[in-house]
């Protein structure tokens, strides 16, 4: 999996653990905080039994150092024979993290960290099967496994709850990392290889196949990736940040299989390693096992080559261009131009520097109030700043940049312009304290909350700074950071000026790079891809093209063969635990509205939820929810305008949030629950500071900017196009849900491809008053009372002051509550049993999907159904999609309301795909199902179903979705008794080609695909997107 350096406008809070990162990967992610216990019979240790300079198992302890801000104690060791780093975070965590990362500087774009990244984990000493990743995912209760690579470092990580569980997994990772097999088929699989497009078939074009060759150029199918690559290329030129870690498609192929065995010697030997883990299992454990069975007998070698030296700085700033892809979903064909200006600031190992030119980029960048905000995106010269836009602190050197997207080409300098200006400006007047104070409670609200995946967090961001030898543990002390912080600025007034002259104003390595369409680019990709394979083929000899044919076909026998998995260890359904984790919750109601109370160890923050009820809203009117969700809290009261109702929601809570809800009902597939979710979360002693901000909102929102509502329906309409290609399985999924299922139907409306070209449409207009209209009239009928129903989790000790706050809000809100039930809507089922829909955009792989409709959540065929998705995408999907297809993922997965959904991600294929799809049934009524593929299946389930959930978030899967803890026991008991007999009834009854009455969509999102046309039965609609964007261009 390829992770990039430039991610967000909050960095450097990731830096520390304490901001929330989403990634795509093979499993959801979910830890909890819990200060007991209950399934594995453990002892709490934060460092009391150690002492600096003891040595254990090896390995030396240099330091331990408790972190009260964030309730752990730090541990740091060092293997004395082979120097092998070690960081043990003691914390009362149940979901305990391992993982083993190396510093990986590649000095060209072959892909090769990569490439090695996924071959390690195709076999190893100890597990000699193929691709024993992958297996383990469904052997485990891992709440998380993954494997990662950075522009300069490797890691691979897990989590999970069971110390069994653990053990298993740490087996399997580190045997994989310092003893792989690294067989040169497994690089032909994962890396790159030429082969006939149909390997049974000699006279097939012979093509360029490869499971990482096909994610790059899925990577490169977002503008928005190629403008970051080019950017961190080019302000960083002198060593490996110059190169594409994770690999350029045309420089892949130029890859050598012995370039890998060659690398990993040097690279993944344990002198380069860098140990993690972190919860409440006992460190002793880990390093008895880490020493004996791997570093033991390892010697220390020389790992200086690996080390980045800071960048040297220019003393002119610098500018490029570089070309892409027109995307046919931005709205306006001519502003699909970005601009970035990147200053390369401090080295990384500076931490409190980066702490503080954090807070000046927040400052800067962050929300109304910034400087930046005002004179780039208030002025409407782009649609919004750049996915890039922030500070970046993942690398050697810091980066700051500003990128704005949806620029005129004519813009630039204007752009450029505004820029030095606003540079200017703020260095003469500098910032104010309350604006200074905001960001501070940002951070301080941001330590006390606690998030889902805690450790993986810490993990993932502490690894940049200690892949660079920094000071690790001191970058945790987030209080140390702001005090000091503080009394600079007491010492310095001026201190953030000096900032941004230091690093802004007279700063010569700045980069200013510039991003523009080409209608040619597309083909001229494909014009050199076919220029690299004409050159590997073209002095090929008769016998050399026979032996390309002679190794697809031992590939294929390869990837056919059965294998004896039982050296993999696993677990048993004994492992599960009896029982689903149940928490207090008292339903009360406060002034007429219902709530929901659950108290927890919140860690003195209160966590609010609402929904609203819009089933009584005219379609035309739901149509345009997403929209007002969006812009609601960014408009301004009769109190506020818009830049001051920010700083004081900044100043006093987490943010007021408003968003789709849609929540299929248990036992039936056409029934659900529409609405709206609000929700926030303050310290608590912010609490009554919160419900006059919710009052305000309510009863004073002020929807009449149409300037301000331009603005905002334009940044959404660009920040939308920019996710399609990172989650565009979703996205088929959901298109091809919408087919079949009422309630899918809805939720493609609402956040699907259907509601991103409405987005486009509303964007294109050049008078969007009536819109505007339509907004205030949702406000009008949704603000109220009416028909909400809320929940809160908060600690004992502020629950009545709390809840006293809460009902001098509703009191004063408008509306009487009508009905203390949810209310249900309810659609007629979709009459056609056959439609499919292709969403042509100028991309390099596809996105397929297949839904099939089943039964709801609380039908005994649900169950087995779920079980039944998990079989298969480990047993086919997986070796069909991914490791013969090449695609970067496949499989299936069921919806609580009986969606049965296929998908694949990044694919070269189409048709083969959905013919897979298709041959499900076929697979399995000739396929003898083990009795240990089914356990695996059913843990695979359980991953999620008892996933952990942290304190602010117990109690919402039943205010929600409506689901007891005796539905989810019941639910629980029903997939552990699961049998083979169900599991071929089920498939046969709805995936058999000769199943009656069953609903099916398909959806494929990719470039033009002539062969449809060809598959009469399915009732493909074509969408060309590229077709409107023209047309509209035109115009």
């Amino acid at each position: 999996m390829l992770r990039y350096p430039i991610l967000t406008r909050n960095s450097w809070l990731k830096s520390l653990g304490v901001k929330s990162q989403s990634k795509f990967s093979t499993c959801s992610v979910s830890t909890n905080i819990q200060s007991v216990l209950k399934e594995n019979k453990t002892e709490r240790n934060h460092g009391g039994n150690f002492k600096e300079g003891q040595i254990l198992h090896g390995f030396i302890v240099d330091q331990i150092t408790p972190v009260k801000e964030m309730y752990l104690t730090a541990i740091k060791l060092t293997h004395l024979g082979t120097g092998a780093q070690y960081l043990h975070l003691s914390r009362d965590d149940s979901n305990n993290v391992f993982s083993i990362g190396f510093r990986t500087t590649p000095k060209d774009s072959t892909g090769l960290p990569h490439i090695l990244e996924h071959i390690t984990l195709c076999g190893s000493e100890r597990f000699p099967c193929r691709d024993p990743f992958f297996k383990m995912l469904r052997r485990s209760l891992a709440t998380f496994m993954n494997a990662m690579t950075a522009p300069d470092y490797t890691m691979y990580p897990f989590s999970t709850q069971n110390f069994q569980d653990f053990q298993n997994l740490q087996s399997v990772y580190l045997d994989s990392v310092f003893k792989p097999k690294l067989r040169e088929l497994d690089f032909r699989q994962e890396g790159w290889r030429i082969e006939h497009s149909d390997p049974n078939d000699k006279k097939s074009p012979i093509i360029f196949k490869g499971v990482v060759y096909n994610e790059m150029k899925g990577v490169f199918n977002n503008n928005q990736n190629i403008f970051v690559t080019r950017l961190l290329n080019s302000i960083l030129p002198s060593h490996t940040y110059s190169v594409i870690s994770g690999g350029d498609p045309l420089e892949i192929p130029k890859l050598e299989h012995q370039d890998l065995v060659n690398f990993h010697a040097t690279h993944y030997h344990p002198s380069n390693a860098r140990f993690y883990s972190y919860g409440n299992f006992p460190l002793e454990d880990h390093l008895k096992f880490v020493n004996d069975k791997y570093l033991f007998l390892s010697d220390k070698i020389d790992t200086s080559s690996t080390q980045v030296p800071s960048e040297k700085r220019w003393t002119e700033p610098k500018r490029e261009h570089v070309l892409c892809r027109p995307d046919p979903l931005i709205a306006d064909p001519n502003r699909q131009n970005s601009i970035a200006i990147a200053s390369l600031c401090n080295d990384i190992n500076d931490v409190q520097e980066t702490f503080n030119v954090y807070i000046l980029s927040q400052l800067l960048l962050d929300g109304p109030n910034s400087a930046f905000y005002k004179s780039l995106v208030d002025s409407n010269i782009g649609t919004g700043f750049g996915p890039m836009t922030g500070y970046e602190s993942q690398c050697k050197d810091t980066i700051f940049i500003v990128s704005l997207q949806g620029v005129q080409e004519q813009d630039f300098d204007k752009v450029e312009k505004i820029y030095k200006e606003t540079v200017a400006q703020v260095a003469q007047e500098g910032f104010s304290q309350d604006h200074i104070d905001t960001v501070l409670h940002g951070i301080e609200l941001q330590v006390k909350h606690q998030t889902s995946n805690y450790g993986l967090n810490l993990l993932f961001n502490l690894s940049p700074l200690w892949n660079h030898d920094g000071d690790i543990i001191n970058s945790m002390k987030i209080n140390d950071a702001i005090a000091t912080f503080k009394k600079t600025i007491q010492r310095e007034p001026k201190y953030l000026q000096s900032l941004v002259e230091k690093y802004l104003l007279q700063n010569g390595h700045q980069l200013t790079l510039t991003m523009s369409p080409s209608q040619d680019y597309e083909a001229q990709q494909i014009a050199a891809e076919n220029k690299l394979l004409e050159s590997k083929i073209k002095n090929l000899t008769p016998p050399e093209l026979d032996q390309i044919y002679e190794q697809g076909q031992i590939l294929l026998s390869e990837q056919e063969k059965e294998e004896n998995i039982d050296s993999l260890p696993s677990l048993k359904i004994d492992d599960l635990k009896k029982d689903v984790d149940r928490y207090d919750m008292i339903d009360i109601e406060v002034s007429n509205v219902p709530l929901q109370v659950a108290v927890q160890p919140t860690n003195g923050v209160c966590y609010y939820r609402g929904i609203i009820n819009t089933q009584y809203l005219p379609d035309n009117l739901k149509n345009l929810l997403p929209v007002f969700n969006n812009v609601v809290t960014k408009m301004g009261t009769e109190k506020y305008d818009y830049r001051n109702w920010d700083r004081v929601v900044q100043l006093n809570t987490g943010g007021l949030n408003f968003s789709n809800h849609i929540a299929e009902v248990k036992d039936d597939s056409h029934k659900y629950e529409e609405g709206i979710l609000i929700n926030s979360y303050c310290l608590d002693h912010n609490a009554n500071s919160m419900w006059e901000l919710w009052e305000e909102l309510f009863n004073g929102v002020k929807l009449t900017d149409l300037a301000r509502f331009e603005t905002l329906v334009k940044i959404s309409a660009a920040d939308l196009t920019n996710g399609i290609t990172s989650a565009g399985h979703l996205y088929a999924m959901s298109s091809a849900s919408s087919l079949v299922s009422p309630v899918a139907r809805l939720k493609e409306s609402l956040s699907g491809l259907e509601y991103i070209n409405r987005m486009k449409s509303i964007a294109q207009m050049k008078d969007m008053s009536l819109i505007l209209e339509q907004i205030q009239q949702i406000s009008d009928q949704v603000l109220k009372k009416s028909h909400l129903r809320s929940a809160i989790n908060l600690t004992n000790e502020s629950k009545d002051d709390i809840i006293n706050g809460m009902e001098a809000f509703y009191g004063a809100i408008k509306g009487s509550t009508t009905t203390k039930h949810v209310l249900i809507s309810e659609d007629a089922p979709i009459k056609s049993n056959n439609n499919a829909v292709h969403h042509v955009l100028p991309y390099a792989v596809n996105y397929a999907s297949k839904v099939i409709l089943t039964v709801p959540y609380l039908d005994p065929e649900h169950a087995p159904l779920q079980v039944l998705s998990q079989l298969i995408s480990s047993i086919y999907l997986h070796p069909e999609v991914r490791e013969k297809g090449g695609a970067y993922g496949g499989g299936a997965s069921l919806g609580s309301d009986g969606s049965f959904r296929y998908y694949s991600y990044r694919d070269p294929n189409s048709t083969r795909t959905l013919d897979i799809f298709d041959g499900t049934w076929d697979f399995l009524s000739k396929y003898n199902i083990s009795d240990s593929e089914i356990v695996e299946a059913k843990l695979g389930l359980f991953q999620k179903i008892d996933a952990p959930v942290a304190p602010g978030s117990r109690g919402m899967t039943k205010f929600t979705n409506g689901l007891s803890y005796d539905d989810i026991q019941h639910h629980r008991e029903q997939i552990k008794a699961v049998s083979r007999e169900q599991l071929l009834y089920v498939a046969k009854k709805y995936l058999s080609p000769d199943a009656s009455n069953v609903k099916v969509g398909r959806a494929l999102i990719g470039p033009h695909n002539p062969d449809l046309k060809s598959r009469h039965s399915e009732n493909w609609i074509t969408l060309d997107q590229e077709e409107q964007s023209q047309a509209q261009a035109v115009k």
